[in-house]
């Protein structure tokens, strides 16, 4: 018998999403502009939260994967999420930033907190408990590891909605995946997660705002910093990655249990 979700089932959870959303959207816009900070905020939550107890009840199990992990494996984790995002910046500059994500960087600047809890803290729980305690830990009882981790990253970068975010949001897909089957625990993804959200958060409000729209390489403004920092970030996220196989997941069991629960 197939665990839930299969691949079709997790585009049908995709769908059940996309209704979760206009259906949020039916409730909130009555009282806020879906482009203001507090509408989009409580759009997100609302949406994902009902998408997120939708599938559990499918699935008729509502406990996640969460066993001991080491604090070693989330630190350098973290390097390597934030070093993955700044070695693409060459690949991620060349794509434009979409309207809607202009946006809620203005928004950003201007209604902090609002965005602050739905960047920092909800994404990062709420995205981790759906695409990985959900989505690949049934892919992981169905399929090989690799193409289970892949296709949950995809999937992950298919949500973002855009071209700029999902190049990244691919990649970090793939390490917090490869994680999350190696640690069997939710813990270390949302801790990763929250750690880029919240680099990310920070970045965007102590950059002024005449420079909000600027590349990286035109902040830095010098060429070889820039690609010294591209160098740099890359050899890190390669060494960190090559650690962690080597150091703390060669040996360790992998196995999908669901016997433990957060």
């Amino acid at each position: 018998m197939k665990h839930y979700p299969t691949y079709l089932q997790s585009l049908g959870l995709l769908l059940i999403f996309l209704l979760c959303t206009i259906l949020s959207l039916l409730v909130v816009l009555p009282f806020f502009s879906f482009e203001s900070s507090v509408g989009m905020t409580i759009i997100y939550t609302l949406s994902i939260s009902l998408t997120i107890a939708i599938a559990l009840f499918i699935r008729k199990n509502f406990s996640f994967v969460h066993k001991k992990f080491s604090p070693g494996v989330v630190a350098i984790a973290v390097v390597v999420f934030l070093s993955i995002h700044l070695a693409l910046d060459p690949l991620t500059n060349l794509i434009p930033l979409s309207d809607l994500l202009k946006n809620m960087i203005l928004e950003t600047l201007q209604n902090p907190v609002a965005f602050f809890f739905m960047i920092v803290i909800a994404a990062p729980l709420l995205e981790e408990l759906l695409f990985r305690g959900i989505i690949l830990d049934g892919f992981l009882k169905n399929y090989h590891p690799w193409k289970a981790i892949f296709f949950s990253a995809f999937l992950f970068a298919l949500i973002h909605g855009n071209l700029s975010q999902g190049v990244g949001a691919f990649l970090g897909g793939l390490l917090i995946g490869w994680i999350y089957w190696k640690s069997q625990s939710v813990i270390p993804g949302i801790i990763i997660h929250l750690v880029n959200n919240l680099v990310a958060f920070i970045s965007v409000m102590l950059t002024p705002a005449a420079d909000i729209y600027k590349s990286t390489a035109e902040q830095i403004d010098n060429p070889l910093w820039y690609w010294l920092m591209v160098v740099g970030c890359s050899l890190m996220a390669v060494g960190g990655t090559w650690f962690l196989h080597s150091y703390y997941f060669k040996d360790l069991k992998t196995e999908i249990s669901t016997d433990t629960i957060i």
